[in-house]
């Protein structure tokens, strides 16, 4: 007992001797979890956006756009003037439905006649889809509920339409989920550890009494990582659409494009957590707070826009924010990389940002 006690006190004591791992290990948990709140808890989370086609224009129709506005699960970011309109709205990626009131439909109820309105949905987002067509016809429920006693007994029944259909299957939402943990956490814990490595074993000092400088360093290590992770990749985007009869609307290779892209991220993003780490264990430790907020706040569990304001700014600084979305709109909408080219612009901006501090922080250190 004695020498396992003394081991056991060599362990704690090394550990409070490094501040940033204690920091690590003693903080982490209430970070995670005070992130998880901001993001998950509470009453302040967003509003999902759809857009309102009123071919009506009557009482009864303001009413119920006005029940809608007000119900709390949906923001009415647009009005368009025809059903075509409404509908581009929602194949661009502007809004997640668009409900067509029809002509006519103040004077139905005010006759106490069975009407119907139109929901259009974009079932590339199965779950938001789903939650949209529960809260809808949830709010228009209690919309019919409000009313009657004013304008007596009536029906509205809700028609529902799909964009980028007409199913997804859960597998073809779960592969964007599956390719963002395969290009981000891996290939980043990976380098992460591997300056430290070397830092660790002293082959960090051989590499420096060598004629490179810290662009060899660091391209070399890109390019070793990047080769392993590329065919991981190409391997589980195989397997998905082979076995799993995965199916892919756009292109083949704006998907790999994309996906290299944010490997390179990764990458570039383990590299500076490498060269800001004394050892291997504080790198592992770092990336993997890196990659909470990550899972937590780009779309992993629930779309961005049913987050707090707050955590969604949070959710749009991060790489893997952007490749989410443009995978998904190839993958499962058919988008080319112009179509995408705002998020493939920020995810190429910040990985040449993390590549170049990467580098400038290592030539610092070898010097």
């Amino acid at each position: 007992m004695g020498v396992l006690a003394a081991l056991i006190i060599k362990d704690i004591r090394q550990l409070v001797r490094d501040p940033k791992t204690m920091f690590m290990v003693l903080l982490m948990p209430i970070l995670v979890m005070a992130m998880f709140v901001a993001g998950y808890g509470g009453s302040g989370g967003g509003e999902v956006p759809i857009a309102i086609v009123d071919l009506d224009g009557g009482k009864v129709s303001w009413q119920l756009i006005d029940s809608l506005r007000n119900f709390g699960d949906f923001e009415v970011k647009y009005y368009p003037a025809t059903p075509e309109e409404g509908e581009m709205l929602v194949r661009h990626g502007d809004v997640y439905a668009t409900l067509i009131i029809p002509k006519g439909f103040s004077k139905d109820v005010l006759l106490g006649r069975r009407t119907t309105v139109d929901l259009v949905l974009d079932s590339s987002y199965a779950h938001i889809s789903e939650l949209v067509w529960e809260a809808l016809n949830a709010a228009v429920q209690g919309f019919q509920e409000k009313v009657s006693e004013s304008y007596g007994t009536f029906s509205i029944k809700v028609n529902r339409r799909t964009v980028y259909g007409p199913q997804v299957t859960r597998v073809e939402n779960f592969v964007p989920v599956v390719m963002g943990i395969l290009l981000h956490l891996v290939p980043m814990s990976l380098i992460a550890v591997s300056i430290s490595r070397e830092r660790e074993r002293r082959t960090f000092e051989q590499l420096v009494v060598t004629p490179i400088n810290s662009w060899d360093i660091v391209i070399s290590k890109l390019l070793a990582y990047a080769f392993i992770t590329i065919s991981d990749m190409i391997l589980t985007l195989w397997i998905s659409v082979e076995f799993f009869n995965v199916k892919v609307k756009g292109s083949f290779f704006d998907l790999l494009f994309v996906s290299g892209l944010m490997l390179l991220c990764s990458l570039s993003i383990g590299l500076l957590i490498s060269v800001m780490s004394k050892n291997q264990l504080q790198a592992y430790q770092m990336a993997i707070f890196f990659f909470i907020p990550s899972m937590l706040f780009t779309g992993f569990f629930t779309p961005v826009e049913l987050l707090s304001k707050e955590v969604r700014i949070v959710g749009k600084l991060l790489p893997l924010y952007y490749f989410l979305r443009t995978f998904r709109n190839i993958q499962l909408r058919g988008w080319t990389l112009l179509e995408s080219l705002h998020e493939v612009s920020v995810l190429f901006f910040e990985t040449l940002l993390f590549l170049l501090l990467s580098i400038k922080l290592l030539k610092l250190r070898v010097e």
